[in-house]
């Protein structure tokens, strides 16, 4: 335990101490303008309890002023070979299945000081710190990200896109009229096509109405899928059970599915939190490929949330061309990586990353480059 500027840091370690976090974990959260379905608390300790205890070690940070807790960092460390060398990686709980991640804190500057406060005291202890898929956009994460690239390590940055349509001022008409003649007139088309084969019919799971059958349900198209084993290991299984138990009270679990003559041909899996929509998984079965179940499900999804009144439908993290169809707006995310140069390892592993790499990856490129012409 340390005390620094009036902020105590505790680390916690083990799963009962993390299991015992829900309610103080939460209460911070909601409090917070940077707040995300990945960061709740159910997310976290289902991801833990399921996919991170058995290869990782627990490295939450809680941040108190005097009684009042002000920030959390959501932290696991392993051992990772990355440049032929061994590290003791830190990184964001829930990577790489995890869209979002950050310091949850109500007092942001406060928190990253100490961070780096507490850091440096245990020194001996980390060789990277690495966070994904960071929001860059918002006021509290770029106080964060500011901090700490001014701070004594090296740091490395790169940047991704997030991909959302706002609902705010339209209405689902004004909205659908913006999209492109042909994007109107396939998904017109497909649903006629489709409406001529039999009864189609779109249903919204969540609350009591999501059940662990309903999740089978989606399972099994997604067997018929371009990832067919996406829901095949145990561990991974167990995992979105326990996160449809933790979040069903709360509504914030999601499962949309579009039938035809009542079997199921394409879902979407994803989470209403914080008044918007997080669209994280879909899938169709491919048998119904040429119909485009997938757009059509979408339509039918954007409607509804429109009408329902939500904030916005986030895409998440990835940059597919499906989502380009549906006009979205972009935000910047960044993943950033703290050198601890304090040490000559990690400070080897910074000098390949921000200086040598890029001229090696540039070499290559050119290389490629000239070796097409050469062909052509």
């Amino acid at each position: 335990m340390n005390t620094q500027h009036q902020i105590t840091v505790t680390q916690v370690e083990t799963i009962e101490q993390f299991e015992s976090l829900r309610e103080e974990w939460n209460a911070l959260l909601f409090q917070c303008a940077e707040k995300d379905i990945f960061l709740t608390w159910e997310w976290q300790f289902a991801w833990w309890k399921n996919m991170g205890q058995s290869k990782y070690h627990l490295w939450i940070l809680l941040f108190h002023q005097g009684e009042t807790l002000i920030g959390i960092a959501p932290f696991m460390m392993m051992k990772k070979r990355k440049y032929g060398l061994s590290f003791q990686w830190l990184e964001n709980i829930g990577n790489p299945e995890c869209d979002v991640s950050a310091l949850i804190s109500i007092e942001p500057e406060q928190t990253t000081r100490a961070l780096l406060n507490y850091l440096a005291e245990k020194k001996q202890k980390w060789d990277v710190l690495e966070l994904m898929e960071v929001n860059a956009t918002t006021a509290g994460n770029q106080k964060i990200l500011k901090i700490l690239e001014e701070s004594q390590y090296g740091v490395w940055r790169t940047k991704e896109e997030h991909f959302y349509i706002p609902f705010d001022g339209n209405t689902w008409e004004e909205y659908y009229n913006q999209l492109s003649k042909n994007m109107k007139h396939n998904l017109k088309r497909r649903m006629k096509r489709i409406s001529e084969m039999g009864e189609v019919l779109f249903e919204k799971y969540s609350g009591d109405s999501l059940t662990w059958q309903t999740f089978q349900m989606m399972c099994s198209v997604s067997e018929k899928s371009n990832f067919p084993d996406l829901y095949k290991s145990d561990n991974l299984l167990s995992f979105h059970k326990d996160l449809l138990a933790f979040m069903q009270a709360a509504e914030w679990v999601q499962i949309e599915m579009l039938f035809i003559n009542k079997r199921p041909i394409a879902f979407q899996y994803g989470f209403c939190f914080d008044n918007k929509y997080e669209d994280w998984r879909g899938g169709i079965d491919k048998e119904f490929e040429t119909l485009a179940p997938g757009k059509l499900l979408m339509m039918l999804s954007l409607e509804k949330h429109f009408k329902r009144g939500l904030k916005e439908n986030d895409f998440l993290r990835g940059v597919y061309s499906y989502k380009m169809d549906w006009n979205p707006l972009s935000r910047e995310f960044t993943n950033i990586q703290i050198y601890n140069t304090s040490n000559i390892k990690s400070k080897l592993a910074y000098a390949w990353v921000k200086h040598l790499k890029p001229i090696v990856e540039s070499l290559l490129s050119k290389k490629k480059q000239k070796e097409q012409q050469n062909s052509t």
